[in-house]
């Protein structure tokens, strides 16, 4: 396929960087909509887990708790243990990566059946560490894909769960890998010289890589950026001193939106494209005067339609920008609702309201944006991550 060229568009390796190591924990939507997994506490130890919230019945079940420290100490504290988790194509199961725990960092990863007896399958990755866990989740066809080094892969057959490894020999820069649904394989970028970046496919069973779009210039370092699933189009939200909203899309001269200067103290989390295009999605921190700090989704349309700011929670303390990080949204597959969890954002706030700790879902079809808040245990103990 050929590559195209965008101007005056914005990305970076420092950005790519960002991104990769900030990107921590997402909920995620079954196929048909009716589930949700997202991170939440045990009840009874205080522990990170995983856990499906059925939006049917309205009730959340654990699916994984691993265990983080010992809880026979008298003064033990749980250590939050960070997790991501997906829901595969086949409906009937999800796929749960996680680290060892405190000064071990082996990578797991469990695939789990939902509603049925079947078990559970672990794979401990010794030798791949953290790396796959600090970028998300690349499932595709029956196996999953986890950037291993700067120029290396894993491809993880979830049905033997064989582990092969390839190298890029062909280029010295950073490769990161990205979800792609809709494909067979994952989307990768792949840094080049000076401030450019190839945007592309990545070839399931040959490694080979197809660019789809070439991006020039700096990017924002706190940008976030999404695409669609055809990788036809990539949308960058910059904060600060710009606050604007670049869409591109290949063969087209870039679109620029600048976005009102209240947005100067907005921080960004992630963001994504809606299901039937022309609008980005963010999860958004932001600053008021006072200190206190707001939590929430950001609808940004790419005309001059107004953008939408729903707060789901404040905090009364500053904290800082890359906090926001924790606090990262999906969006189902029909587009009608959003779902955030608090999770990881109650174990690095120093003051925390308990009853913000909850899955949040937004009604993205109500014009009022009806947000329904799924109640989470909070711990007593928890440390800081």
């Amino acid at each position: 396929m050929k590559s195209h060229n965008t101007r005056n568009a914005f990305l970076a390796l420092i950005a790519l960087a960002a991104l990769s190591c900030y990107i921590l924990a997402c909920t995620s939507f079954s196929p048909d909509d009716s589930k949700i997994l997202y991170p939440a506490f045990d009840a009874d130890s205080g522990s990170v887990g995983m856990a499906v919230y059925d939006r049917v019945t309205r009730r959340s079940e654990m699916v994984l708790i691993p265990a983080t420290c010992d809880l026979g100490e008298s003064n033990a504290v749980v250590e939050p243990l960070l997790m991501r988790g997906e829901w595969l194509a086949d409906g009937r199961s999800v796929l749960i990566a996680f680290s060892g725990g405190k000064n071990n960092d082996t990578l797991n990863l469990a695939l789990a059946p939902f509603g049925s007896t079947a078990p559970m399958r672990l794979l401990q990755l010794a030798d791949i560490k953290e790396e796959g866990l600090l970028l998300p989740l690349c499932a595709n066809g029956g196996k999953l894909f986890l950037r291993v080094a700067d120029r290396a892969v894993a491809r993880i057959d979830l049905k033997t769960m064989a582990v092969v490894r390839h190298e890029f020999t062909d280029t010295q820069k950073e490769i990161v890998l990205y979800p792609a649904p809709n494909a067979d394989g994952p989307f990768y970028v792949e840094t080049l010289d000076g401030d450019k970046a190839v945007f592309g496919h990545l070839n399931p069973e040959s490694f080979s890589r197809t660019p789809l779009m070439t991006i020039t210039n700096e990017l924002h370092g706190e940008s976030v950026f999404a695409y669609d699933s055809q990788g036809k189009t990539m949308a960058f939200l910059e904060p600060g001193e710009t606050n604007r909203l670049i869409v591109l899309q290949a063969g087209k001269p870039a679109r620029i939106r600048m976005l009102d200067a209240k947005g100067a103290n907005w921080a960004f989390g992630n963001a994504g494209l809606s299901p039937k295009g022309g609008m980005l999605w963010a999860a958004f921190m932001k600053k008021a005067e006072t200190n206190a700090v707001s939590y929430g989704l950001l609808e940004v349309p790419f005309g001059e339609e107004p953008v939408r700011e729903t707060t789901l929670l404040t905090l009364p303390q500053p904290v800082e920008n890359d906090k926001v990080f924790y606090f990262q949204a999906s969006v189902s597959h029909d587009g009608k609702t959003a779902a955030v969890a608090s999770t990881y954002l109650a174990c690095t706030a120093k003051e925390f309201n308990p009853v913000d700790c909850a899955l949040f879902l937004v009604d993205l079809s109500s014009p009022d944006r009806k947000v329904t808040k799924v109640p989470i245990a909070y711990p007593g103990k928890r440390s800081s991550l």
